[in-house]
Parts: C-alpha cells; sequence; structure tokens
C-alpha cells in the first residue's frame, strides 16, 4: 500500500512509499525527522520508535500501546486522544507536549520523573490509586475533591500544568 506521512504545518511529503501500513513505514525509516508529522488516527501498536524525532507532531488519536518510545523527542507533540498504554517513554522528550490531559500513562512518566520525595504518603496512595484504577476526572473529584490538588500543582511547576487546569475547570463547574 502507498503510505504518504505530510508535515502536518505545510502538508509537504516526509516519507512515501509502498508499505505494509503506518507502523512499517515508521519503523523501516528510523532515524527519519518526522519532526511536524501528522499522524493522526495513525495505528502504531507496538511500534519501535526509539529515538524518532517527533518534535511538533500531530499523534491525535494515535494508537500508541505499548510503543517504544525511549529518547524520541515529543516536544510540543499534540497527543490528544492518543492511547500510550504500556508506551515505553523513558528518557523521552515531553516538555511542551500538548492535550495529554487525559492519559494516564503520559500522567505516570511525568509523576516517575519526579524525585520520591517531592509527593506525601497520602499523595502517593492518590497516585496509585488514579493510575491502578485508571480513574476519570469526575470519579477523581468524587473520590478526593481538593486532596489531589497538591499533585496537580507540583507537577505544574514541573512544567505540565494541563492536569491543574483541567481539575480548576471541573472545580469550577460544581461550584
Amino acid at each position: 500500500m502507498k503510505i504518504e506521512i505530510k508535515n502536518r504545518w505545510d502538508n509537504k511529503v516526509i516519507l512515501c512509499g509502498e508499505y505494509e501500513n503506518i507502523k512499517d513505514c515508521l519503523e523501516k525509516n528510523r532515524g527519519a525527522n518526522l519532526e511536524g508529522a501528522n499522524l493522526e488516527g495513525a495505528y502504531l501498536e507496538g511500534a519501535n520508535l526509539e529515538d524518532a524525532n517527533l518534535k511538533g507532531a500531530n499523534l491525535e488519536d494515535a494508537n500508541l500501546e505499548g510503543a517504544y518510545l525511549e529518547g524520541a523527542d515529543l516536544e510540543d507533540a499534540n497527543l490528544e486522544g492518543a492511547n500510550l498504554e504500556g508506551a515505553n517513554l523513558e528518557g523521552a522528550n515531553l516538555r511542551g507536549a500538548k492535550n495529554y490531559v487525559s492519559s494516564h500513562d503520559f500522567w505516570l512518566e511525568i509523576i516517575r520523573r519526579q524525585p520520591i520525595e517531592t509527593f506525601t504518603e497520602q499523595e502517593w496512595a492518590i497516585i496509585g490509586q488514579v493510575f491502578c484504577y485508571r480513574l476519570c476526572w469526575e470519579a477523581i473529584k468524587k473520590r478526593y475533591g481538593k486532596k489531589i490538588m497538591p499533585i496537580f500543582e507540583k507537577l505544574a511547576k514541573t512544567g505540565f500544568k494541563e492536569w491543574e487546569e483541567k481539575y480548576q475547570e471541573i472545580l469550577k463547574e460544581a461550584l
């Protein structure tokens, strides 16, 4: 099948050729500059994208379940609706990533990168339950109310403020 991967900003072709699928194309072109690539809705489950340059890429609704993204550059990437369940994000550049607010796996990776003493024992218990049970925003609000805010505030100080902003919106809606 003919695969074309285009830049999301100027629509120029980044990669083109005959491949089994997008995953096959990306794996056979490891090291290709995918900066700004439009990979919206791409099926990349289990793909090996180690050290891939996905800076500014549109990964909206992409299935990256179990993908190997170690060392990948996801700076300014759009992760809205992306499935990152079980993805290896170790060493990936996540600074400036956008629309990650609904990803438990992205949240856990950012938390893993913090020194253990960043969070209190009570906060660690909350973190564990949110991740283990993959609680939705409404369940988080019902269970923890404002007790979870310090976690979001600490993450915001490290440059990941979407969770704090989202939760503040949810709390305002309750008023």
